[in-house]
C-alpha cells in the first residue's frame, strides 16, 4: 500500500495543467441541449399523464412477470463511470483536465446532480413501483450514473471513443437494472439520464466562469 502511494503521489506531481487539450469541452451549443431535453422532456411527460399507467405499467408488468428477485448490483455501479474517470487519470490515460480541476468539475456535477433531483423527488411525490414510498422521480442512480458518463465522455472521448461507449453503456445498464428491480418507473429512468446528462454539462459550462 505504500509502494501505491508513493507511486500515484508521483503521477499526481508529473501531472500538468491539460487545459490547452480542453477544446470545445466548455463551449455552449444548442444542439448540447437536445439529449437530456428529449429524456428529462419525455420522461416529464409519461410519469406526468396517462402514459403512466400504459406506457410506465406495462413495462412494470413484463419486466415483473416472473416474479424474480431482485439482485441490486446498480447500488454498486452507478458509481463505476465516475470511478473510471479518476482510475484512468491515476493510470496515466491524460484527460482534458488537471487532478484539481478534475475534482472541482466532478464536485460541483454531483452537487447540481444531488440538489435537483432531492428537490424533484420531494416536490412531486411520485410513488415508486412498489408502492408506499413517494421519491420515485428521477431516478437518482441513473443520474449519478449518466453524470459520472457524462464526465467520461468529456474528458476521454475525444481520442479515446470506445471509453465514452463503455461508460455510457455501464449507465444504460444501471437504469434497466432499476426497472428489472422494481426500484423505478422506465419514466423514472429516462428523465434520470437526462438529469445527469445535463448536471455534468452545466459544470462544464459554467467552469470558465469559475476560474477553471
Amino acid at each position: 500500500m505504500p509502494i501505491c502511494l508513493m507511486l500515484l503521489a508521483k503521477n499526481l506531481q508529473a501531472q500538468t495543467a491539460d487545459t490547452s487539450r480542453c477544446g470545445g469541452v466548455h463551449i455552449y451549443t444548442p444542439q448540447q441541449s437536445l439529449a437530456p431535453a428529449v429524456l428529462i422532456g419525455t420522461g416529464t411527460v409519461i410519469s406526468f399523464s396517462p402514459l403512466h399507467i400504459s406506457l410506465d405499467g406495462n413495462v412494470k408488468s413484463w419486466a415483473q412477470r416472473d416474479g424474480h428477485p431482485r439482485f441490486e448490483v446498480e447500488n454498486t455501479v452507478q458509481y463505476v463511470p465516475l470511478a473510471s474517470v479518476a482510475l484512468l487519470k491515476a493510470c496515466g490515460v491524460r484527460s482534458r483536465h488537471n487532478w484539481r480541476d478534475l475534482v472541482c468539475l466532478t464536485a460541483g456535477s454531483s452537487a447540481i446532480a444531488f440538489a435537483s433531483t432531492t428537490a424533484l423527488k420531494r416536490a412531486l411525490a411520485v410513488e415508486r413501483p412498489y408502492g408506499g414510498v413517494f421519491t420515485s422521480f428521477p431516478s437518482g442512480h441513473t443520474t449519478t450514473a449518466f453524470l459520472g458518463a457524462e464526465i467520461l465522455r468529456r474528458e476521454y472521448g475525444a481520442e479515446y471513443p470506445g471509453i465514452a461507449v463503455a461508460g455510457y453503456t455501464v449507465a444504460t445498464g444501471v437504469g434497466l437494472m432499476r426497472i428489472y428491480n422494481n426500484r423505478h418507473w422506465t419514466s423514472d429512468v429516462l428523465a434520470g439520464a437526462g438529469f445527469g446528462i445535463l448536471s455534468a454539462s452545466l459544470m462544464y459550462w459554467l467552469a470558465p466562469y469559475l476560474s477553471f
